[in-house]
Order: C-alpha cells, then sequence, then structure tokens
C-alpha cells in the first residue's frame, strides 16, 4: 500500500494533564509527515469537538493523544465502532495497561515477574520512604515520595492513588516495536536524574535528566531486559508501540517491573524516538512502522 495516499488525522491534545506532551508529540508527527508529502492533518481534541474526527471520515487515525480517553482505548472503540483504522494497541489491552494495579494483575498471570511490594496504608506497617503514584495515567504525572507519617496522612483517603515500597538502582526504559511485521526491542535507556524520583518536570524539562543509551548494564542484563519486554509486549497484546519502565535494583540485582505506556511521547526529546535514532531508524520511519501496524 501507498502510504502517502492515506488521509491521515493526526489528533492530539485532549483535557488530560499530559495535553501539552500531546500537542508536542502531534505537532512533531504532523511536520515530519508533511515535510515528506504525506496527506496529514492534525486535529486538536476537546471535549465539544470529539465527533468531528469521524465526521472527517480519515482513512487513518494517528492517536497521538496521551492519558484520558487517548489512551485508555476510548478513542480506539470509537474509531472501531467508525470502522476507521487507528494507530496503537486496540481498546481492550490500552485500558488494561492505563490502569497499572490492572495491568501488574494480568501480568502476575502471564510471566514470572517482580513488581515493587504494593502497600496498604491502613493495613501494612510502613517503613519510609514510600511512592504514591495515580493507578491510572502517565508522563509520571502526581508521582511523590512519600517521607513520613505528616505527608502519609494527606494521601489516607485518596482513592485515585497507588502506594509501592521503593526500590533503590538504575531507572531503566525500553520500547517495544512493530518493525515490519516483526516485534523488536529498539534499546535499553538509563536514565539518572537530579531530584529524588523520576517525576513529571525530570521527565520533561531539559537538562534535568540525562539518558545514557545503550543502559549501564551487563551484556547479559540488557539482552535479558530486550526480550523480557518483547514478552510483555507480546502478553498485553500490545500493537504499534509500548514503552516499559522498570528499575535494576542496587540490593539483590533483579529487575522490578513498574509500567506499560501504550502511547509513549514522540516530542523531540522523548526516549522512544532517541532509541530509533540509536538503531539507525529515522524519526520519520519510526511513524511509519507505526502507521503499517495499524492497517
Amino acid at each position: 500500500m501507498n502510504l502517502k495516499k492515506l488521509n491521515i488525522l493526526i489528533v492530539s491534545g485532549g483535557w488530560s494533564d499530559e495535553r501539552q506532551v500531546s500537542i508536542q508529540s502531534g505537532k512533531n508527527v504532523y511536520h515530519t509527515l508533511k515535510a515528506n508529502n504525506y496527506k496529514v492533518e492534525i486535529f486538536d481534541l476537546n471535549r465539544d469537538n470529539v465527533f468531528k474526527i469521524f465526521q472527517k471520515k480519515p482513512d487513518l487515525i494517528f492517536n497521538a493523544l496521551h492519558g484520558e480517553f487517548g489512551e485508555d482505548g476510548t478513542l480506539s472503540n470509537l474509531a472501531n465502532k467508525y470502522q476507521i483504522p487507528i494507530t496503537h494497541s486496540d481498546d481492550l489491552t490500552s485500558a488494561i495497561c492505563f490502569d497499572k494495579k490492572l495491568t501488574k494483575n494480568f501480568l502476575k498471570k502471564k510471566i514470572n515477574l517482580d513488581f515493587p511490594k504494593e502497600i496498604n496504608l491502613k493495613k501494612n506497617k510502613i517503613i519510609y520512604p514510600i511512592i504514591s503514584k495515580p493507578f491510572r495515567g502517565g508522563s509520571s504525572n502526581g508521582v511523590n515520595l512519600v517521607q513520613n507519617w505528616k505527608s502519609h496522612k494527606n494521601f489516607l483517603d485518596d482513592k485515585s492513588l497507588m502506594f509501592e515500597e521503593v526500590i533503590f538502582g538504575k531507572e531503566l526504559t525500553v520500547t517495544v516495536l512493530n518493525n515490519e511485521n516483526k516485534i523488536e526491542c529498539l534499546g535499553v535507556t538509563e536514565i539518572e536524574f537530579d531530584s529524588e524520583i523520576y517525576d513529571y518536570k525530570s521527565k520533561y524539562t531539559k537538562n534535568k535528566s540525562k539518558h545514557f543509551l545503550p543502559a549501564r548494564i551487563t551484556k547479559n542484563q540488557y539482552r535479558y531486559l530486550s526480550n523480557l519486554s518483547v514478552k510483555i509486549f507480546e502478553a498485553c497484546n500490545c500493537r504499534s508501540i509500548a514503552r516499559l519502565d522498570f528499575i535494576l535494583s542496587k540490593k539483590n540485582q533483579k529487575f522490578y517491573f513498574l509500567e506499560l505506556n501504550t502511547h509513549p511521547g514522540l516530542t523531540k526529546i522523548s526516549l522512544a524516538p532517541e532509541q530509533a535514532n540509536y538503531q539507525k531508524m529515522s524519526y520519520l520511519k519510526l511513524i511509519e512502522n507505526i502507521i503499517i501496524s495499524a492497517i
């Protein structure tokens, strides 16, 4: 199929707290495709214009949304109803992977993985510090290090949060991609940051974090984590692209699975394009692979 004959609609923006990252991702995809003579339009989604997407009758929707509506499977579900191909994972996979608790419970039945211990603030004996994070959402938004009981009290009745033990060690992230009908790992990146935890500010502010690619781990560890990430991608029935986050424990040298992101950022400082470049894959080729996997 000649991809340049497709009318592609890039949907970005939305109303989640990751709106600005989505806009950056969408613009990056749009300008790259436009510069390479694709028939492409960008659409800034809000709560009032959802159904205008389908009135445009595109041949393909490029889902550049992050967070609610785009990443949780809602847009994918609607696209299926209108019989319009859409990039990224299907609605069920997206819905499961958008919820960190669901993802962990699902994977526990599929693969032998290590996870940070989940903590019940009202039942467990707490050894500080602990991590609090929203169980739905991405971009490390709302992730906090809880240092003591005084801070802990503020979260007791917040049902949107989950709590985990802190694993100290190397922060690692892996991108898995559908590349011409093959599922492959693009790379394992180690992330070093100045703050106590790898939060939203560290992730999206220039010079707040350093990326080491390939990660500073042994060849065997690198190979193991690459293969494990592909297995998780397949077990969750992911499509197009996904980013998987791990910590390599300094204490016991085990890899602890943190989360799976079915809509990794495609901005100029995002990890997936950086890892594609490491494999000598251009940004255009990365986007084309995502498109091909959807059709």
